[in-house]
């Protein structure tokens, strides 16, 4: 429902063993913990295609099997693109400097 947006307060929602399709929208948690924002969007599915939950902070799939959620920072994407670019660089230079 679009109405959880506006639960500003909100600390825990669990919502696995529902059988609940689609995507469920992003949610902010006050003081959120890796049992917060549980929900069926783990594999194997009971569908074709399992729940979209971007801010689950666990998933559980159709064997009732629990995961928590490794959740990325923008810091850690950006350290990875800035990492690897870095890499390729200096891959890049000593091609360069070895054909001389």
């Amino acid at each position: 429902p679009d109405g959880l947006v506006n639960l500003s307060q909100l600390e825990i929602l669990h919502l696995h063993g529902n059988r609940l399709q689609g995507t469920v929208p992003r949610l902010t948690f006050k003081g959120q913990t890796k049992s917060s924002f549980i929900a069926d969007c783990g594999s194997p599915s009971e569908f074709d295609t399992p729940l979209d939950c971007p801010d689950c902070t666990m998933c559980c799939n159709s064997q009732q099997e629990c995961d928590v959620r490794e959740s990325q920072t923008n810091f850690g994407k950006w350290a990875s693109v800035i990492f690897g670019s870095a890499i390729l660089a200096l891959f890049l230079a000593s091609t360069v400097f070895c054909a001389f």
